[in-house]
């Protein structure tokens, strides 16, 4: 089950803030969860002859009161009816996110990211990149949005999955979060190859065998975690493929897990920023 108590919301005051901010919102009530806002000033660089250099101000205390006095309506505006604390933080916004998540001991990280145009033309920040790679809690990535647009009920889970040891606890786990939202789970995974690589040259019938395996693997992880999904196994590129499968089933959430493994039994490693990229709904890291 996921359990969240506390959940750390990064913001700079943007649209897309605003629309995190209301997805924090519905979690919050939802959980009965306290929100922590973070704002993050970055330093101000000089570059002197090829170096940079501090700056000869105190570039914090002076935009510390113009933070200050944005914060206080946002929270009021956005969040004004959940609990909430407020951090001003100063240095490399990633990092300090981060830091937050572990002294307030969070559950969630939720990211607002950057988008621009469609969601495949999406750009994944480098803030949103760098927390992916470092939290040590779940990290929540907001759809592609501008501006809030509503928070609408997650129906539809998706989870996307390789083929390892941590397959039944992923899979476990994405149950859980279905179960409590009253959702339907589906999982999908990608098949390594689907004829366009080197694979064409060889007997089609390989393919075929090898999603017939993974199939079968998938299914005794279900077993195994004691849970009953929809399962999907596509033959293709990662990122295409749980971009494919989550439009098809209306997924409203894609659960991605994190793992640790490399390979091609661990391919959403690399994949997984990609994942977020083109994931045409809100992604939750774990």
């Amino acid at each position: 089950m996921l359990s969240i108590n506390k959940i750390v919301l990064p913001i700079d005051f943007s649209d897309r803030s605003k629309a995190a901010a209301e997805e924090a919102r519905y979690l919050a009530k939802l959980f009965g969860a306290e929100v922590v806002v973070v704002n993050v000033m970055p330093p101000l660089p000089i570059y002197g002859g090829g170096l940079e250099m501090a700056p000869p101000i105190d570039w914090y205390a002076l935009q510390r009161p113009a933070v200050d006095q944005r914060l206080t309506p946002f929270v009021a505006a956005e969040l004004g009816d959940v609990a909430v604390k407020t951090v001003v933080r100063e240095g490399d916004p990633a990092s300090e996110i981060v830091a937050v998540a572990n002294e307030e001991q969070a559950d969630l990280i939720l990211l607002a990211t950057h988008g621009y145009g469609g969601f495949r033309r999406f750009l994944l920040g480098s803030v949103a990149a760098k927390v992916l790679a470092d939290s040590p809690v779940p990290v929540l990535t907001s759809a592609h949005l501008e501006e809030g647009s509503g928070q609408k009920e997650i129906q539809s889970v998706l989870l996307a999955v390789d083929i390892d040891s941590r397959a039944p606890l992923l899979i476990k786990a994405a149950a859980g979060v279905a179960r409590q939202f009253g959702a339907k789970l589906h999982i999908v995974h990608a098949s390594p190859d689907d004829g366009a690589g080197p694979g064409r040259f060889v007997d089609p019938t390989w393919r075929v065998e090898i999603a017939k395996r993974r199939d079968e693997a998938l299914r005794e992880d279900m077993a195994a975690a004691g849970v009953e999904a929809t399962l999907h196994v596509v033959a293709g590129e990662v990122a295409k493929v749980v971009r494919q499968v989550a439009s098809e089933v209306g997924a409203d959430l894609v659960v991605l897990g994190r793992t640790t493994e490399t390979g091609i039994l661990g391919r959403l490693r690399t994949n997984s920023y990609s994942i977020v990229r083109e994931a045409p709904c809100a992604v939750l890291s774990i």
